[in-house]
């Protein structure tokens, strides 16, 4: 690894840290992350121990590896480029040509452990249910390899549409390797093929300049990818300032009172906010989902665990929301004192949170008693 690769890969660990650092506070990593983990270890512990009488043994091969073939991919080769780099290292051929090898290299040993480790985690699905042998996973994770590296390799020369029908392509011809044709010749097809893409690479994109400005691109993708993931989830975190509260042409336009009660105008104003705002909306619904899925899911022993879990997530969320929709400038309008906004804010997750968790807990409760 080059001097300048490590120092930019150093800069890097320390920006994604700092972005985790500010999304995982010590309240999310004592009651989401690490009760998480825990429930995730025994969970597939339990699945593992109870494999053979599980919903997967009727899951037909065949469409495991098509969906590990659609599922796998690499995102992007690195080369750790910048746009200032144009000028000094293309002065500077063979530091660049060092610079981009050893993003090749980093770039697919990580995508390699991946891999390895997903089927490490899948193999006994595939060894207790459908038999097959620890050489032949070797070699399904040859097949994933190269074939995700030479899809990585045509979304850099060819348009979408020919992309899509390449990848469909290697899918099927994955498959049909895999399952009908001997594990030698499999093996040796795409060694060969592995071998092929690399010199390509290596000639047409370590070696040559005319990708540069695309390789710039991509890099940079690459390095704001979770800050891009994170605003993608809630777009509001791109600013401090809280979202103006837009009112949408049809949805509520002429809305009357949502409660009969007077006293109740901050929950009146923070629903009509949530309903309208669909970053908090949608928000909250996915929280919610989320968590009834999992107590769908999951064994018994784990249902209590991930109602107390889905709770204190929801009661942090709705408060994170209730704060950001007090500190909006239409409050100074309103003389509302802190009694009342304290009453509103219990009110408030009374309804948002204890409700929808009683019901889930009343819900198990009743179907438990009927099984």
């Amino acid at each position: 690894m080059t001097s300048l690769l490590r120092q930019r890969r150093k800069l890097e660990r320390s920006y994604n840290f700092k972005l985790l650092a500010n999304i995982i506070d010590w309240t999310v990593a004592l009651y989401v992350v690490v009760p998480a983990i825990v429930i995730g270890f025994f969970l597939y512990k339990d699945f593992i121990l109870n494999i053979s009488t599980s919903w997967v043994i009727h899951i037909p091969l065949v469409f495991i590896i098509v969906l590990l073939f659609l599922i796998t991919r690499i995102e992007t080769i690195r080369t750790y480029l910048q746009r200032a780099d144009r000028l000094f290292l293309i002065q500077n051929r063979k530091q660049m040509v060092r610079l981009k090898r050893a993003g090749l290299y980093w770039s697919l040993s990580k995508h390699l452990i991946l891999l390895s480790s997903a089927l490490a985690l899948l193999a006994p699905i595939f060894i207790i249910v459908h038999h097959v042998k620890i050489f032949e996973l070797l070699i399904l994770l040859l097949l994933l390899f190269t074939n995700n590296f030479t899809n990585v390799l045509l979304q850099l020369k060819l348009h979408k549409w020919q992309q899509l029908v390449i990848n469909i392509f290697m899918c099927i011809l994955g498959t049909v390797c895999f399952l009908y044709v001997p594990v030698i010749i499999t093996a040796l097809i795409y060694l060969i093929l592995l071998v092929y893409c690399t010199s390509y690479y290596n000639r047409h994109f370590v070696y040559s300049t005319k990708y540069f400005d695309q390789q710039v691109e991509l890099d940079q993708a690459a390095f704001y990818k979770w800050q891009s993931l994170l605003f993608q989830i809630a777009p509001e975190l791109r600013s401090q300032l809280v979202p103006k509260l837009k009112k949408p042409r049809l949805l509520w336009k002429n809305s009357k009172r949502m409660f009969k009660r007077s006293d109740y105008f901050i929950e009146e104003i923070v629903c009509k906010t949530m309903l309208r705002q669909k970053q908090y909306l949608f928000g909250y619904l996915r929280f919610l989902s989320m968590g009834i899925g999992l107590t769908i899911i999951v064994p018994s022993w784990a249902k209590v665990i991930i109602l107390v879990i889905l709770y204190f997530t929801l009661r942090s969320m709705m408060q994170s929301v209730i704060q950001q929709i007090f500190e909006h400038k239409i409050w100074s309008i309103f003389q509302v004192n802190n009694e009342q906004i304290n009453a509103a804010n219990s009110r408030l997750l009374k309804g948002f949170v204890n409700l929808p968790v009683l019901c889930v807990l009343v819900i198990l409760v009743i179907f438990t008693l009927v099984n």
